[in-house]
């Protein structure tokens, strides 16, 4: 939202924040990690990507934790711009959240396909969609840098996830970490109060309360009523 306002102020001096391979290669590396900075307000669908980013980003934050994601999401702008750069593609700037957000929408996708989206269509058949027409687009105008880098950024997306114990299914992409898998870690998180939860059967037994046990809260509960809480 605050490039928005620096566009409207000064939009030349917001594209030094675009990826640019010559450029990053001539010095100004920092283009490696402020590209999905610049969204301009050319449209109503920067808003949409906007929202569309914190919807899906929250989601998978919220099954990996904040600390992954934060290595996700560095991992997922740097390493395809730093590969990008080394292929030697040149071309116009590529910057602002769409590319990103589509990473994090097939990563989503292939972590929970079966998940309705759009009129109960399932979340991989979305992305499927997504990604099939960026691809005819940037082959249609011969962007190869930018098709090079959203498909990276989805290649290193899911390698990220599965290191988090996401896309579990694909067995195929190779995990460096003994990370558990989210589905085990919210078996191990405890159930917030309110939720519904209900208590495990087991072949256990409370323990028993003494009779000594009942006086002295019997105790307990009078002092509390004749003196207030401070006295215990």
């Amino acid at each position: 939202v605050f490039s928005m306002l620096w566009w409207a102020a000064d939009n030349t001096s917001l594209e030094r924040l675009y990826f640019r391979g010559a450029d990053v290669r001539a010095g100004q590396v920092w283009r490696l990690v402020t590209w999905p900075i610049p969204n301009p307000p050319d449209n109503i669908w920067v808003v949409i990507t906007l929202a569309f980013f914190w919807f899906v980003g929250h989601a998978i934050e919220d099954r990996v934790g904040r600390k992954p994601f934060t290595v996700m999401m560095l991992a997922t702008i740097v390493l395809p711009a730093a590969i990008t750069t080394a292929l030697g593609m040149d071309q116009v700037g590529v910057g602002g959240l769409y590319i990103l957000g589509l990473g994090l929408l097939v990563t989503f996708a292939l972590d929970q396909p079966n998940i309705p989206f759009f009129f109960g269509i399932p979340a991989w058949v979305i992305a499927a969609i997504y990604v099939a027409l960026d691809v005819l687009r940037y082959v249609g105008e011969r962007a190869y840098e930018a098709l090079t880098l959203e498909l990276l950024i989805i290649v290193v997306g899911l390698v990220s996830a599965r290191q988090f114990g996401m896309v579990d299914q694909l067995t195929f992409i190779p995990r460096f970490t003994q990370q558990r898998s989210t589905t085990q870690r919210s078996k191990r998180r405890p159930a917030k109060k309110g939720a519904g939860a209900t208590v495990v059967s087991g072949p256990w037994a409370p323990p028993a309360a003494s009779a000594a046990d009942e006086a002295e809260l019997n105790r307990l509960l009078d002092k509390i009523n004749d003196v207030g809480i401070d006295g215990l």
